[in-house]
Parts: C-alpha cells; sequence; structure tokens
C-alpha cells in the first residue's frame, strides 16, 4: 500500500487554493453522504450532519487528534437542473485539476501499488456520486505527476510545509478559529443555504422536500452493489463501515456469525422439535435462521432497503454455507437474481406458508426463489485471518470487495494508553508499531486497525490485548522477531513477552522503554 507525498499533498493544496472555494469542499462532503450511483437534479437526498463534520475535520483540519462530534442530525438536499455549471461559476475559479482534488480528498487514503490515473479518477467520482459528464464541467482532466511513499505522513509535518499560523484551515488557506466541522460556523456549510445565489445550485433544509412538495420526491434506485466484502486488518473498521450503511434501517436489518461449525441449516433454517404448550406435546416445525428472515422481510417490504450482515465470512465453509444459493448472487441490472432455483422441500414449504410468503408469492412462485433487489447482503472479513476453509473463486467472484485501511487520524479512535505515569498517543503507536509490523513481514495483513482498541487503556489491558497479540500472531511467525521488542532505557535491549510479568514497576519502566524505542508520542 502506499499514500500521496507530503510535498504533492502540499503542492495539490496550494493549486486548489487560487481554484476552489471552501463551500465547494462543504458540497463536496454532501454529495459524498447521498444513497446514490451519481448525484441528480431535482432528486431529494437526506445526509448526516455528523458524518459532513468528520468529513471536513479530516480534511481542514491538520491536529493530529481530531474533535469528535455528537448530535447527529438529517438533513436533504436537492441539486438544481443545471447544478454543475452553477457550481462551477459559484464555487470554482476556472477549472481546479482534477488531480489536485483528488490528492486533497484522498490525502490520508492508502492505495494499491498498482492504482493509476484512471482507478483514480473512477474511485473518487465514485466516492462522491459525480457523473462523468458532470465532472468534465467541473474539472480539468489533464495528468499531474503524482507521487507516492509507502508511509503516512503526519498533521504537524503538513502544517509545517503548508506553513500555515493555525492548525484549522479553509480550502482558501486562511486559518480559522473554528474547527473545520463546526458547520454553524465554519465557512464551507453555512454559505451553502445562505444567499440567493447559491439557489441556483442546490437547496438545504431540514426537512424533506416530499412532505411539502410534488417535486423532489426521493428517486428509488437500487445502489451499486448488492452484496459487498469489506475486508482488512484487525479493528480497521469494517463493522464500523456497515453500521453507517444499515444506520436507520436497524429494523430491516439481520446479522448473523460465520464460523467452522457454521452449516446450510444455520443459514437458511430446518425443522427443529418445538413445544406445544396448549397440548404439552413435541412437534416438528421449520425455524428459519438469518437468511431466509431477511429473504422474507425483503419481499415482504419491497420499498426498504434489507440488509443481511455477515461478519468473519471467511471463517466458515461457505461453500457449505451457502449450498446452490450461491447461484442467486449473480444480479441483473435492477438487482434480482438472474438465475433463479428451485428451493429446496423444507424451504419450500415454509416459504409458502402463510405466516412467510404464500404459495403465489413471487419470492416463491412455482417453487423457485430469487433475491430481490432490495435485499443486500454485507459481510466482513479480517485479512490476517488464516481461513480455515477456502473462498473459491466463483464464490467470490460474485461479490464486490472493498478494503477497509488503517486510519489512525480517525477522530473516534483518538485513544490513550496509560503506562505508569507516562500517557500515550494510540494514533502515534499505530503509525509506528505498523511501520514495524510491515518492515518485519514485508505484508500489511497482519497490522493492526485504529479500532483494534475500543477505548483509553491501561497497563494491563496493553499488555494483555495489545502486546499479546504482536507476540502471538506476529513475532512468532517470522525469525526477525528478535529485534521487535527491545527497551530504549536498557540500551535497546531485547526483552521477551513473559518479562512483562509478574505486573511491576519494571514491567511499566519496560514498556515504557518500548514506546521510546518505538518514538510514540506522548498525550
Amino acid at each position: 500500500m502506499k499514500y500521496f507525498t507530503l510535498q504533492t499533498v502540499a503542492q495539490a493544496f496550494n493549486a486548489n487554493k487560487a481554484c476552489t472555494k471552501s463551500k465547494f469542499w462543504g458540497l463536496l462532503s454532501i454529495l459524498s453522504l447521498i444513497n446514490d450511483t451519481t448525484a441528480e437534479s431535482g432528486v431529494s437526498y437526506d445526509f448526516n450532519t455528523t458524518r459532513v463534520s468528520v468529513f471536513l475535520e479530516r480534511l481542514f483540519c491538520l491536529e493530529d487528534v481530531k474533535k469528535e462530534y455528537s448530535g447527529s442530525t438529517t438533513w436533504n438536499i436537492i441539486l438544481s437542473s443545471k447544478w454543475a455549471e452553477k457550481v462551477r461559476e459559484q464555487m470554482l475559479v476556472g477549472s481546479p485539476n482534477i488531480f489536485n482534488v483528488i490528492v486533497w480528498y484522498f490525502r490520508t487514503k492508502a492505495f494499491d501499488d498498482e492504482i493509476d490515473s484512471t482507478a483514480l479518477i473512477d474511485a473518487f467520482l465514485c466516492d462522491v456520486h459525480i457523473s462523468r459528464d458532470d465532472a468534465s464541467v467541473l474539472f480539468d482532466f489533464t495528468p499531474i505527476d503524482l507521487q507516492f511513499v509507502p508511509a503516512l505522513y503526519s498533521e504537524q509535518d503538513l502544517q509545517t510545509t503548508l506553513g500555515t499560523t493555525g492548525k484549522n484551515i479553509t480550502a482558501e488557506g486562511n486559518t480559522i478559529v473554528a474547527h473545520a466541522g463546526e458547520l454553524s460556523r465554519a465557512p464551507f456549510i453555512q454559505t451553502l443555504y445562505a444567499g440567493q445565489a447559491t439557489l441556483e445550485c442546490l437547496i438545504i433544509t431540514p426537512f424533506k422536500f416530499s412532505d411539502y412538495y410534488n417535486g423532489g420526491a426521493p428517486k428509488p434506485q437500487a445502489p451499486k452493489c448488492w452484496q459487498k466484502i469489506f475486508f482488512g486488518t484487525p479493528g480497521s473498521g469494517k463493522s464500523f463501515h456497515v453500521s453507517y450503511i444499515v444506520e436507520g434501517h436497524e429494523r430491516f436489518t439481520f446479522r448473523t456469525t460465520f464460523h467452522p461449525d457454521y452449516d446450510y441449516a444455520s443459514f437458511v433454517g430446518a425443522y427443529k422439535p418445538v413445544k406445544d404448550e396448549g397440548k404439552g406435546e413435541l412437534t416438528y416445525s421449520f425455524i428459519p435462521q438469518s437468511f431466509t428472515n431477511a429473504y422474507v422481510t425483503a419481499w415482504k417490504n419491497l420499498d426498504e432497503p434489507v440488509y443481511l450482515v455477515i461478519e468473519e465470512i471467511n471463517r466458515g465453509n461457505c461453500a457449505q454455507i451457502f449450498g446452490d444459493l450461491f447461484q442467486l448472487l449473480d444480479r441483473d441490472e435492477q438487482g434480482e437474481s438472474e438465475y433463479p432455483i428451485n428451493a429446496d422441500t423444507d424451504l419450500r414449504h415454509y416459504l409458502e406458508s402463510e405466516k412467510a410468503l404464500g404459495k403465489e408469492h413471487d419470492g416463491i412462485k412455482d417453487g423457485k426463489i430469487k433475491l430481490p433487489k432490495n435485499l443486500h447482503i454485507l459481510a466482513t472479513m479480517n485479512t490476517s485471518d488464516q481461513s480455515l476453509f477456502p473462498m473459491d473463486s466463483a464464490f467470490k467472484r460474485r461479490w464486490e470487495w472493498e478494503y477497509v485501511p488503517v486510519d489512525p487520524m480517525n477522530p473516534k479512535s483518538q485513544f490513550v494508553i496509560t503506562i505508569g505515569d507516562k500517557r500515550y498517543k494510540w494514533a502515534s503507536f499505530l503509525v509506528k508499531v505498523n511501520e514495524r509490523i510491515h518492515k518485519l513481514s514485508d505484508s500489511e495483513d497482519k497490522q493492526m486497525g485504529n479500532f483494534f482498541i475500543k477505548s483509553d487503556i491501561g497497563v494491563e489491558e496493553f499488555k494483555s490485548k495489545v502486546m499479546f497479540y504482536l507476540w502471538s500472531e506476529v513475532c512468532k511467525e517470522y525469525e526477525k522477531c528478535g529485534s521487535f521488542f527491545k527497551d530504549k532505557g536498557d540500551n535497546d535491549a531485547e526483552f521477551t513477552f513473559n518479562s512483562l510479568y509478574p505486573t511491576n514497576e519494571a514491567s511499566s519502566k519496560r514498556l515504557q522503554g518500548f514506546m521510546e524505542y518505538l518514538g510514540v508520542e506522548e498525550a
């Protein structure tokens, strides 16, 4: 994996400073959150204000520890018929180079080593939901020189390179007192719903347009993909990504976790003995499981998105668990299964029953089942886990895959590690220790994500969770591990995991020496 160089990011910012206004980036933050393939005129979209705040904080706050935001609300946006042209007139100066915008937009993102200019543009336009046609109105597509490095720069280094006098800046380069994400004070969003001219671009309201106007009704549209696997290192935030997607739809979300003993019956359902409370007798009934429950709910609520969430998908035998259901994962352009399959006898009888769908329902017509377009399957997997069962290529190609990189700057993971009389920044530890892991293993699979821990921790949890992981999952596989655990306070002497026990002042001093050896910043 690789990141844009500090110099590339600084050059992009200075170029954007001459071409883009702050409110343009406020608009991008909103467009990135809409639920559509590409933003369209006259369609009502909603967005989460807290996520907008986090977006702007990530881009325009140059503090290592970002501010946390709460009190989330939902607002609505509708774009004008010529919104791209009006945005260019009011929020841009000329045509900014799209690559400079991409660099600043993705300034903390990790990319695959094979990433090229075309893939960068595609990733950006997909992320902000802007069509190629609208992008051609907004941006200059002339290629520029882009440089990459294997490690991310620090926010302090960026601040120094940009020569800013404060840690909170605008797109125009001036310092502001308010944090970037404070919407009521910062210049990014407020100017989008203030003034007559802006109405030519868009309208932002705290209510749904469809509640008061005939126009602006939400357009039913299936998302770009209907099943996706989020993968990455432990704690990178895969489940966090899923929670964002299903937010507000918890009533239509069904969850399960794969494991080595999980099978088709655990996923779909099976006949089980049930006690008849009235007669005191045992009878056998089909007990539906997560897949069947999601399937029935989706067919009964075709106007609502329904989510089947599978955690740790690579820990189960997917071929056995899905069986012939995997054929249903082939979707047509509308999102329905291209190839319906015959339901097995037990499943068919249940789906044809009145408590499920009924015999004449499209979801079981003629004994066949197919996934409706509103049923989405989201899964997570740790790349560090050695799959107990292989995931064959026929199964894998039916999924969209999204890598979730480690993000030490995530404002929700700015934890503190307390060891003895010292406190260390979790974000700084992540950067330093992941550099060591990468150097040791030549791989990113064993690195730790920003949500590897969930809150501030003390020395005991640090030893039992973090240090144990480094010892048991990272160092045991490599011969070079002798150089991993070193104590700066003891002339870089190597130490063992066992030497951290029992808990005493000496073990805390050793861990402090380890932090100093890595170069971890104190909080």
